[in-house]
């Protein structure tokens, strides 16, 4: 069985466990901030080169 990608729903074997990340800009009122998203997703190849995340620290070993 395919498994899908649980940001863009794509079908994809090579699927990695990351945390999101939202990401606000800084502007001239307030500063900018990052949020991380504590739950792990699923992610494809695609999504992790285009969205801001943080690879779990399962994925991150050798």
């Amino acid at each position: 069985m395919e498994r899908v990608c649980e940001n863009c729903a794509g079908e994809d074997d090579e699927l990695v466990a990351v945390h999101r990340l939202y990401v606000v800009p800084e502007s001239w009122d307030r500063p900018g901030s990052t949020t991380k998203v504590e739950e792990t997703e699923l992610w494809c190849f695609s999504c992790r080169s285009l969205y801001p995340h943080e690879p779990t620290e399962a994925a991150q070993e050798p």
